[in-house]
């Protein structure tokens, strides 16, 4: 069965989505690929973790960035949104390398905004990119930013509150938590502070992760750090959901409202055989459950096929 088969096999689950969806497929021993909709640009969400990840290897590499640096966890860095260090106590000094470690396994915010602040912000994970040979990810945004933007898109009056006044506001006024909670608005949000912003192709994204499987992108030593970083990931309901036990993945999600946007993308590997996979969404209007089946049947037929 060649690859032409296995694209008409995700057309099909793709078909039945109830929104837009993109799917790219990359051999990475060979180099064949597939798609749908694989270049037309989608919300990264929190798959942008993951061009993060990349160039926080490739600055320690060049000495630009210390991986054992500690950096305090305070009031001022709690950020919208997943992950657990806005529940922490004050005061905590991971390092930068633990502050990665939480921005992928339980896709933190507020570990991803720091560690973009040692980089220098998203420009400069955009022009990694772009030296990747990888134009299409844009990084426009600090992940505070981005949802900030998506909730004064629904409700102007969220506009300029930190964490605190913003969660204060929710709790005195039950119809800004209901607007807020609401699938048309958030719809709408998302779509109005996402156009053009903070985007990816599928095919540059699984571009990315065959990079990292022949240590392209950074030198070996570092390449398999990503890797195991990676493949430590704990959300697992979208494409390895319906794998083997044991089947080697390294991957990393991306959520949106309420389903609204749900990505997955990484590395499956059958046996020793690496194949890149990207799966974006956009514009869902079906419940999250039914776009992560879908996405984790996408993942079991990549690997029928290779298999």
């Amino acid at each position: 069965m060649g690859m032409e088969a296995l694209r008409r096999r995700i057309a099909g689950i793709v078909g039945r989505v109830e929104g837009i969806m993109g799917v790219a497929v990359r051999d990475v021993e060979t180099g064949e690929e597939i798609g749908i909709r694989a270049d037309e640009p989608f919300p990264m969400a929190s798959v942008c973790k993951t061009p993060i990840l990349v160039e926080a290897y490739r600055r320690a590499e060049s000495g630009t960035l210390s991986l054992d640096k500690r950096v305090e966890i305070s009031r001022a860095t709690r950020t919208f949104g997943s992950g657990l260090f806005n529940f922490f106590d004050e005061g905590l000094t991971p390092t930068v390398r633990d502050l990665i470690l939480m921005m992928i396994v339980v896709s933190d915010n507020a570990a991803t905004d720091l560690v973009l602040k040692e980089l220098g912000g998203p420009a400069a994970v955009t022009e990694a990119m772009r030296q990747l040979g990888l134009p299409a990810i844009h990084l426009d945004r600090t992940i505070r930013q981005l949802l900030a933007d998506i909730y004064a898109a629904i409700d102007s009056r969220t506009c300029d509150l930190d964490y605190f006044a913003l969660e204060a506001l929710r709790t005195e006024d039950s119809e800004l938590a209901a607007k807020l909670r609401d699938p048309e608005a958030a719809r709408a949000g998302i779509r109005a502070a996402t156009q053009g912003r903070d985007t990816a192709t599928p095919r540059d994204i699984a571009r990315l992760y065959a990079q990292i499987a022949r240590n392209e992108c950074a030198s070996p030593d570092s390449c398999a750090a990503i890797l195991q970083t990676l493949e430590r990931q704990q959300l697992k309901g979208r494409l390895p959901r319906e794998l083997p036990p044991y089947t080697r993945f390294a991957h990393k999600t991306g959520s949106l409202g309420p389903g609204t946007v749900c990505n997955d993308s990484g590395l499956l590997f059958v046996g020793d055989h690496p194949i890149a996979i990207a799966v974006f969404s956009r514009e869902v209007v079906q419940p999250p459950a039914a776009t992560n089946t879908a996405i984790a049947r996408i993942g079991r037929a990549v690997y029928e096929h290779f298999a």
